[in-house]
């Protein structure tokens, strides 16, 4: 079956799109074109309600309806088991994890702000450093921690607006830390240790030594000083593909 570019849409849920993305649905179903809801894990409440308009549709032979999710506790069973079910795994690694992140904030990402665009990558070295941490369960976490694409969003929203407040001054980097600690990242961690080891990441990295480059990442590379995505992605296809233990502070 061939729909084209022109009978395919696509939206991002988390942001209000609610019924932005019904709208869209009827519609679709009506010409017989196609729609993919993006990230539905960020609005597993809602799920009920896109199950029951979806049901109310008398849709055209052609019209098809995909959902893109990362797993979720709280994702409803019976939408699962009344869809064909195609499951993805990230390829593993802080290479491809920052690819993945960079993709994702193509689409929107402000190349005007030189600050703002280095704190972000901050962000997602230490967003993807804590994710793949994960391999080295139990001398990395203790346990395995459903860090999220929903954690990273909520930290580029913070650091953003922090940026724009901070009108070129350096960030307050203790309101960064605390933040990301304890309205983010932290309330994920039930362990004693492990958040010993989520805050010295915090420090490590959230700092002016880090920021302004006298001191690098994981002791492995600079924060370049530039707002170009193209820069940033050139970047980051220059690291190994191969993590090394000594990246996350492990022993080799």
């Amino acid at each position: 079956m061939e729909i084209g570019r022109q009978g395919y849409h696509e939206l991002a849920m988390g942001g209000g799109e609610n019924q932005a993305a019904i709208k869209l649905m009827k519609e679709a179903a009506e010409k017989g074109e196609w729609i993919c809801l993006k990230n539905l894990h960020l609005v597993t409440p809602w799920l009920a309600t896109l199950e029951k308009e979806f049901k109310l549709l008398t849709p055209d032979k052609k019209f098809r309806l995909w959902l893109t999710s990362e797993p979720h506790a709280k994702f409803p069973s019976i939408l699962l088991k009344t869809s064909l079910t195609i499951t993805y795994e990230s390829p593993p690694g802080i290479k491809n994890n920052l690819q993945r992140t960079y993709q994702s904030w193509t689409p929107t990402f402000d190349e005007k702000n030189v600050q703002k665009a280095q704190i972000l990558f901050i962000l997602a070295w230490f967003n993807s450093l804590i994710q793949e941490r994960r391999k080295y369960i139990p001398q990395g976490w203790s346990k395995y921690y459903e860090f999220s694409y929903g954690d990273l969003k909520a930290g580029e929203t913070v650091l953003s607006e922090i940026i724009e407040e901070s009108q070129g001054s350096l960030p307050q980097w203790e309101i960064v830390n605390g933040l990301l600690e304890n309205a983010i990242y932290g309330g994920r961690v039930d362990n004693p240790f492990d958040m010993r080891v989520l805050k010295t990441y915090l420090k490590q990295f959230f700092n002016n030594d880090i920021f302004q480059g006298s001191k690098k990442l994981s002791n492995i590379l600079t924060v370049p000083r530039t707002s170009t995505i193209k820069d940033y992605i050139q970047y980051i296809s220059q690291l190994p593909d191969q993590d090394n233990p000594l990246m996350f502070g492990l022993p080799s």
